[in-house]
């Protein structure tokens, strides 16, 4: 009897977990979100151009933009929810086209970053060029920001440490390096 008794409480337990946790045999499909683009965001990052409207930016990527409350008001291109470009404008119509690229997409085994001192260095002494970087580490960055004044590229390491350059487009050398 004490036994029955232990059995039905421990079937209207496993029942009554069922119903709260709402485990059922119903299968619930995944959303991928589609990606539209012409090219990918590091290809639509080299066609794109500081001084392009926000129309000409939409062909060039193959869909329109949107805005996102979280970011701001500015137009923004999702590929998705990790990847995305971004056109923003600030006083005197400065124009900044950021790409946000989910980091795992740019490692790359066959860059070897400098440590940071060294990258100091490099910059007291006269700074260095784009294709200088690429000789010093190894490989091509990610093209990243392009506004009228500066580009910026991104590498990321078998690690996935982080190194971001920006560029002057007049004297054609890194301003800023940061890890991240």
């Amino acid at each position: 009897m004490k036994l029955k008794k232990v059995l039905s409480s421990f079937m209207i337990f496993v029942c009554s977990l069922f119903l709260v946790t709402g485990c059922t045999e119903e299968k619930v499909e995944e959303k991928k979100e589609e990606v539209k683009a012409k090219c990918s965001i590091a290809e639509c990052m080299k066609k794109i151009e500081a001084t392009n409207t926000v129309e000409e930016i939409n062909d060039i990527i193959g869909f329109e933009s949107t805005t996102d409350a979280m970011i701001g008001s500015d137009s923004i291109w999702k590929f998705d929810s990790k990847n995305w470009i971004s056109f923003k404008t600030s006083g005197n119509d400065n124009i900044t086209i950021q790409a946000t690229i989910d980091k795992e997409n740019l490692k790359d085994d066959k860059i070897k970053l400098p440590s940071s001192s060294e990258l100091q260095k490099d910059l007291n002494d006269g700074s260095f060029t784009y294709e200088e970087l690429v000789q010093k580490v190894g490989g091509e960055g990610t093209l990243t920001s392009i506004s009228k004044g500066s580009f910026s590229y991104t590498w990321v390491d078998k690690s996935g440490q982080k190194l971001g350059a920006t560029f002057n487009r007049e004297s054609g050398k890194c301003t800023v390096a940061s890890y991240r």
